[in-house]
């Protein structure tokens, strides 16, 4: 029977520990600290941006044409990638080989004309010695083989000027090549300088940005500035820049260098170019500013977790940043960026466990 009284006594003391927290938290009457998410404030150097549009583009796009005419016997499919050298088109050069042969014919003839007429030179100069025969005899002989001489060199200069036509009749990839476009197709005639292709190097890529002229004080070459694409941000480095305006739009380009494993010729882009002088000041995210009539406010956590409320005066936007002014901002310290629009001035505030290492640092520092 010991153990139904062992029993009873563990029932009543579970219902008076129940009471007994019941009522403390009826005493109390405290609801539990809100949970909050945080992020830093930073200290950095700041310049306003403007947001300008850009396109990406390669910086090698060709119309290829043919130095030949002639009709198209093969050609590179669109979306081909042909590397330096490589064949992209070929022509029919049939008929450059029988002109090639004929030459070397008519080549072959001029050397036997100038073997036989050098040979009479040298018989009419022996005979001229003697007085056997005119000087004038002697000057036709040497103007014959003058002219022979000539026109060998002649038929030489055809045949290389055909061969450099048999040549260029397979038109090759002046550079590692994308195929884009087919100007004309296989089996079509094609003339002299006439556009067969529309090709680009994937390997070299550059965004073309229209700017303001008012930027130009604030640009360097080789300075870097964020470039967006989509929901992705990153800096990329300001290659060239044409200090000239369009007189309609004044209007500037600059040209930004790319890399061709993260941006897609075509594209639309957007580029943060800087509108102001740089200068030191605190940044925090955007969404740590609270709004309200009575102005723009951020929650700056001390060490006990207390959220503190700061009246502030907001500044140049860097992204998902902004700059916030105020006399009691501490550089590197916490500020709410979630949950804080139900907060008050000194509310004790929970925060999240994702945000547990940034707040482990902040307390080391």
């Amino acid at each position: 029977m010991r153990f139904p009284r062992l029993l009873l006594s563990a029932v009543v003391m579970s219902a008076i520990l129940t009471t007994s927290s019941w009522v403390n938290a009826q005493e109390n009457n405290e609801p539990p600290a809100p949970l909050v998410e945080v992020d830093a404030v930073k200290a950095e150097m700041i310049t306003a941006r403007i947001w300008v549009p850009g396109t990406v583009l390669s910086i090698t796009d060709s119309e290829l044409a043919s130095e030949v005419a002639g009709r198209i016997m093969w050609m590179a499919e669109v979306g081909d990638r042909v590397k330096q050298g490589a064949p992209l088109i070929k022509l029919n050069d049939k008929r450059l080989n029988i002109d090639l042969a004929q030459e070397k014919a008519n080549i072959a003839i001029s050397e036997a004309r100038v073997e036989l007429l050098t040979s009479r030179l040298t018989r009419f100069t022996s005979m001229a010695k003697m007085q056997n025969t005119s000087q004038d005899e002697l000057d036709g002989v040497r103007s014959e083989l003058d002219i022979a001489q000539q026109e060998l060199e002649q038929a030489k200069s055809r045949v290389d000027l055909i061969q450099y036509e048999i040549d260029q009749s397979t038109v090759t990839a002046p550079f590692d090549t994308l195929v884009v476009e087919r100007i004309q197709s296989p089996g079509e005639f094609t003339s002299i300088g006439q556009v067969l292709m529309r090709v680009v190097d994937p390997t070299r890529l550059e965004a073309s940005v229209r700017a303001p002229l008012s930027v130009i004080p604030y640009l360097e070459a080789g300075m870097q500035v964020p470039v967006s694409v989509g929901q992705a941000t990153g800096l990329q480095t300001l290659k060239t820049i044409v200090p000239v305006g369009n007189e309609r739009s004044r209007m500037m380009e600059l040209r930004i260098a790319l890399d061709p494993e993260q941006f897609v010729i075509g594209s639309a882009m957007r580029v943060g170019l800087p509108n102001s002088k740089a200068h030191y000041g605190h940044t925090v995210p955007r969404d740590a500013l609270v709004l309200r009539k009575s102005g723009t406010f951020i929650y700056q956590l001390d060490d006990e977790n207390q959220a503190q409320q700061l009246l502030v005066d907001t500044g140049a936007g860097l992204g998902d940043r902004v700059e916030v002014m105020s006399d009691d901002i501490i550089a590197d310290s916490l500020v709410v960026i979630r949950g804080a629009e139900r907060l008050k001035n000194g509310d004790k505030v929970r925060v999240n466990e994702k945000n547990t290492d940034l707040v482990a640092s902040n307390k080391r520092r």
